[in-house]
């Protein structure tokens, strides 16, 4: 779902603003976030003594991110804003944090949400990005000055990770994300409506945003655990709605694949259009991208599982952390 509204984000200008804008890339940062603690145990994360290979997987992961994301920015120049480096920063730096408490996850995720935007505005306000050295200029994207400032945007992840951490799969947990998600949405948009100038307007940045926008990934994540985890009557409409989810959820088992493909294309069409600098998105576009990312995606989950950029990570972080390569047995 997020990356499908990154899809429409990135090609459908509508005047105003839509749902998917600021949105779905929080709803993907929230995920990553999750995807984060699934890998390093999920609610039983291993003994303080057996951490460092979780730690070592995460390192690799998030360089990798950092030199994908510099790579298509500076090597394609594709018409957005390319958010894979951001995140793989984010994830070097949640290396420190990724086994504390979850009271210590909550509370971080609370400083980020509402320290975070004033400390951007501050530092923004303050300093020129112009006036940053050379070799600092990338870090002061990453933390400040990008379209996804660091110090907001660890809010997202560690929010993901505390519900990792919290077993989505118990039904008593995805209901609590539900509903207070749903709770917190409503707090963060409703704050515009009674607070004279806040604004929690897509990629603004504020409190309102963060709270809001994140607070709506949390409910999203927890309404479709609970559709995963429905039993009687539910499970007979949960399984239908599996089967029409499919491709969705194909398509989310190579995130990376696919948006990295979407960002090549769209480099592509702008280079070949009669004047790349002053190019508009031709309306074939989304279609195009959507259906074919969920079509290649059912198809290649179907016949050769994981998607190719996601086998390389795992690959190359078997590789490093010395992990032995177990056979797949015949079903």
């Amino acid at each position: 779902m997020a990356l499908l509204g990154m899809f429409a984000a990135h090609t459908i200008m509508l005047r105003g603003e839509q749902l998917y804008d600021g949105r779905s890339s929080i709803l993907f940062a929230t995920v990553a976030g999750v995807s984060l603690g699934l890998i390093t145990g999920a609610s039983t994360p291993p003994p303080a003594g057996d951490r460092a290979r979780g730690r070592l997987v995460v390192l690799v992961r998030g360089a990798v991110l950092v030199l994908l994301g510099l790579a298509l920015t500076s090597l394609l120049q594709p018409p957005i804003a390319v958010i894979l480096d951001s995140y793989g920063f984010a994830f070097l730096l949640l290396i420190a944090v990724l086994f504390v408490a979850r009271p210590v996850l909550a509370l971080l995720a609370a400083v980020f949400a509402i320290v975070g935007p004033l400390v951007v505005a501050a530092v923004t306000g303050a300093i020129e990005l112009e006036n940053v050295a050379g070799p600092l200029q990338v870090f002061a994207v990453w933390l400040f000055f990008g379209n996804y400032p660091v110090v907001v945007w660890l809010a997202f992840l560690l929010i993901g990770l505390f519900l990792a951490r919290s077993d989505l799969r118990d039904r008593t947990t995805a209901a609590l994300a539900l509903v207070l998600g749903a709770l917190a949405a409503v707090l963060g948009y409703g704050s515009t409506l009674v607070v004279p100038g806040v604004d929690a307007g897509a990629h603004t940045g504020t409190t309102a945003e963060v709270v809001g926008s994140g607070g709506l990934a949390v409910a999203v994540i927890g309404g479709l655990c609970l559709l995963d985890s429905a039993s009687g009557v539910g499970e007979r409409v949960a399984r239908v709605l599996r089967l029409v989810l499919a491709p969705v959820a194909a398509a989310g088992a190579m995130a990376l694949t696919l948006y990295t493909a979407h960002a090549v294309v769209l480099a592509i069409v702008r280079a070949a259009a009669e004047n790349p600098d002053r190019w508009e998105t031709p309306g074939w576009l989304f279609p195009a991208l959507a259906i074919g990312a969920l079509l290649v995606a059912t198809l290649w989950r179907r016949f050769v599982g994981t998607g190719p950029l996601e086998l390389g990570l795992r690959a190359l972080t078997r590789l490093v952390a010395r992990e032995p390569v177990r056979p797949r047995l015949a079903p």
